[in-house]
Formats: C-alpha cells, structure tokens, sequence
C-alpha cells in the first residue's frame, strides 16, 4: 500500500554518509524520490554528512536539505572516526535524537552513519536501516553490533548481505535489489561495431580502492596475449576516496610496468556516466571482496552491455553467467583473462548477452520496480505512513 494526497502530511526523516554520486548516493536519491511521489504531501528532512552535487537533485524532491557534520564510521579517517565516537559521541546521538523525536519514519541509507543508528534503539519501531555494505572481516563484529543493538527494521541490497549479516531474531527483515532507471533507446553492441580497426572496448566504473579491482582488471589484460591486447580498450573511471593521490599513482605506475600504456587508461570520477555506458561494449565488475549488491553491473545492463565479474557476493544475484555475462572466480587472475580472451574474439556472444542483459535488468532491477517494494515494504512497517 502506498500513501496519497488524501492521507495525514507524515514526517520522513532521510539521513545518508555522502554528499556525491556515487553507486551508494544514487540509490539514497531514488529512495527519497519515492517517498516523494509516494508521500507527495510529506515533510521530508534529508540531513547528509558532507555537501555535494547529490545536494542539488535532492533539494527539488525533499522540503529540507541539512548538511551537518555526522558520526560516520570511515577507517580512511581514523583519528576523526575515533574522536566521533568517543568524546563526541554523546552530543552526536543527542542531535540524532531531537531529529528521531520529531520523525514518523526514520530512513538510515547505509551502516556507517553511527549517530543514528544508536539513536534508533529508543525508537526502533520507526526506524530503519537500509543496510547496503558488506563490511571488511574486521570491521564486521563492530558494525554488526551497533546495528544488532539498534531494534532498527532492516533492509538488505541483497540476499548476500543479508546472509553476512546473519540476524536471526525477530525484527522485520526484507530484501530489495537496487533499481536503475531505464535508458530509452538501449541497444546491445553488435557485431559490425567491431573489426580490425575497432578494438573491444571495456569499461569499469567506481571508487578506486582495494578491494574494486581495478588493480586485478589490469593484472588480467596484462595476462592476454599481444595479439588480444591489441584488439581491446580499457577504460578504468573512477576516484580514489577524497581524491587521494596514492592508489592513482599506484595503478598509474602498474599500467606503464605492464605496458598497457594506451590499451588501458585511468579517467576521474564522471557524475553523469552514460557516456562511458554507451562507448562500452562490455563492462567489468572485478571486486576482489564480495560485492554487497553491485549498481554498476545494474546500471551496464539498463544499457544493453554484458558484465565480466567476480562470482561472488551480489554480484550473482545480478548476473546470469553465459547469459547476460561472465562470472569469473574471485582474484583469479587466469579465470578473468580467460573470459576477456572470449570477450575479445566472439563478437556475436557480446551481442547476445547484452540483449539478454536487457531483458534481465528491465523484468528485475528497474527504478520503478525498486521503489514500489521500498515503499510498500515501509507502508506494512510503518502504520503511521498509512
């Protein structure tokens, strides 16, 4: 059940780690989006921790947009992490607190955002958390507890995420896929867009950082022959965390000790990606630790484009492998370049399965797919949106 203009103005409360537009900060988006058209007479109040172009496209769905400092848990600011949630901690749940008190729904997008998660446990029962990571194996015992000790109702990207997690009790617990918006005139490569004179062109998108791959992508085309490296493009877009200079540099210096230099480049973070969708014929997904769900091989696939990727975490959720995709195993750098080498050479299976990557994407992992169950997932939580 849905809300309409007939119902009580609920009061949404929408809190979210990021400020760009990032897998993660698109998903926030296209929540509060549907909170809007399912809540038109709402008041809805988004407080985000850092500012950002995410701002702008909130601010024309939600009544209040509130930048304010948070107690986020970043192991990349580990001194500002600790002083949060230790000195700061109580004047950070005291201000969480006052937002809960004033809240009918309390939206928590993520599992970082420590503040309000313990402000939930004293109001469990309008809260929720939209849990979209698999943290680290250290992180995990940390992060599971302050989630565990909220009360809060749980929402899960992905059955992978649910099953790491691993809650048994007895609070509502639901699962709901990503959504990507459709593209209108999505069409799979095809065959005459190869030849000698056009190489296969691969894309992979996101956060540069440890556990992406980016770093085995290259290992894995460095792998190829010369004879199939000259028939491949690799485009790698994406930034480190706060611009920071060090994996750039170190994937920089790995393109040229390869010699991949002009066959692979590195390309800033894009707000707007489809560019890099369309010039794609094939995308990659190489996460060397399992994917909570996976947007990017969503989003390639609104585009008609296969995806190479990890067979592991949500990833398999997404991919039907030799049907819309390839699925590789993990940090197996033979396993990826074998699937690039048949990528390469068969043009008709990258036509193929990107038409199949289509017609998967719209029957299960649409915009409007996601936010229908998001907002009938909340209607049976939370009476008071009724």
């Amino acid at each position: 059940m849905t809300g309409d203009s007939s119902v009580a103005s609920p009061r949404i409360l929408c809190v979210h780690q990021g400020g760009e537009l990032y897998g993660s900060d698109r998903s926030f988006l296209q929540a509060v989006q549907a909170l809007r058209a399912s809540w038109p007479m709402a008041h809805i109040k988004v407080v985000l921790a850092v500012d950002g172009p995410l701002r702008g496209p909130l601010e024309k769905v939600a009544d209040i947009v509130q930048i304010r400092d948070l107690c986020v848990l970043r192991l990349a600011n580990l001194a500002s992490t600790l002083l949060k949630s230790t000195i700061g901690l109580p004047w950070y749940v005291f201000a969480a607190l006052r937002d809960l008190y004033y809240a009918d729904l309390a939206y928590i997008n993520t599992t970082v955002i420590a503040d309000y998660m313990i402000a939930a446990r004293f109001a469990s029962q309008k809260s929720v958390i939209h849990v979209r990571e698999i943290p680290k194996p250290k992180a995990m015992p940390v992060v599971r507890s302050i989630v565990g000790a909220s009360r809060a109702r749980l929402i899960y990207n992905s059955h992978a995420t649910m099953a790491a997690f691993a809650f048994q009790d007895s609070r509502p617990q639901a699962v709901l896929h990503n959504g990507v918006d459709p593209i209108s005139d999505a069409t799979a490569p095809t065959t005459d867009r190869f030849g000698a004179d056009r190489p296969l062109r691969l894309a992979m998108l996101g956060r540069i950082s440890d556990w992406k791959g980016q770093d085995l992508l290259i290992q894995g085309v460095a792998a190829l022959s010369p004879i199939d490296r000259a028939k491949m493009r690799v485009r790698i877009v994406g930034s480190a965390f706060r611009n920071a200079p060090e994996p750039i540099d170190a994937l920089e210096a790995q393109i040229s000790d390869a010699g991949l230099t002009g066959i692979v480049t590195l390309e800033p973070f894009k707000d707007d990606p489809s560019e890099v969708y369309r010039w794609a014929d094939v995308c990659a997904v190489p996460s060397r630790l399992p994917e909570p769900f996976g947007r990017v091989a969503a989003e390639a696939m609104a585009f008609a484009r296969p995806v190479i990727a990890a067979n592991h975490g949500g990833l398999v959720e997404i991919i039907e492998d030799g049907k819309s995709g390839w699925l590789f195993k993990p940090n197996d750098v033979l396993s990826l370049q074998a699937v690039l080498h048949q990528a390469i050479n068969e043009e008709r299976m990258v036509q193929d399965r990107g038409s199949a990557a289509l017609s998967r994407f719209e029957e299960y992992f649409s915009s409007a797919t996601m936010q229908s169950r998001l907002c009938n997932i909340l209607s049976d939580w939370i009476p008071k949106l009724i």
